[in-house]
């Protein structure tokens, strides 16, 4: 009778150690222990290392290497405070319109429209916040250009803050002499 409680208990461990086994397989496709932590935006606006001219010409060469054309600069002699604004930059075409546009911005999940193109308006604004530093926010409106049955519309949607962060991150890195890692347009 031991024998057979011996032999019982022994199936029993090894059916136990085989489901742990498979289970811990599948569960650990599923867990990551090395997955990066995604860091926090800036805040928007933020205060800059650097004077408002530099932050200027340093947000100009970053949308000339990124081919985002100026449309209007105004800089203001009382206060201080200079707006960039870049003209209308269609960044994705196609099928895969809809999910760039809900990387960037918020599109509505029950909209069922047709989405063939996604665009976006850059708004720098840029002030002295002391002799040696200067506060630069980074703005966007994003566009979706639809398909419907009386015709294409653009339809204005709300910016999560991704290309913002991006842009704001680049700014800082290329103040602090280096260059940006990521190629966002």
């Amino acid at each position: 009778m031991s024998n057979r409680i011996m032999v019982f208990h022994s199936n029993q461990i090894i059916r136990a150690s085989l489901f742990l086994f498979i289970a811990s397989l599948t569960a650990g496709a599923q867990i990551q222990f090395d997955r990066p932590k995604t860091a926090k935006p800036l805040p928007n606006p933020s205060i800059v290392g650097s004077q408002r001219d530099e932050v200027v010409t340093v947000i100009k060469q970053m949308l000339e290497t990124r081919e985002i054309p100026l449309d209007k600069e105004d800089c203001n002699a009382t206060t201080g405070e200079c707006t960039l604004i870049s003209k209308s930059v269609v960044f994705i075409k196609g099928i895969p319109t809809r999910s760039q546009l809900q990387h960037y911005a918020d599109v509505p999940e029950r909209d069922v429209r047709s989405w063939s193109k996604g665009r976006y308006v850059l708004r720098f604004q840029i002030s002295p916040a002391s002799p040696r530093t200067a506060q630069v926010g980074v703005y966007a409106r994003f566009e979706g250009l639809t398909d419907g049955v009386i015709g294409t519309e653009w339809i204005q949607l709300t910016s999560k803050g991704e290309l913002e962060d991006a842009l704001l991150r680049c700014i800082q890195e290329r103040i602090q002499g280096g260059e940006c890692r990521e190629d966002n347009r």
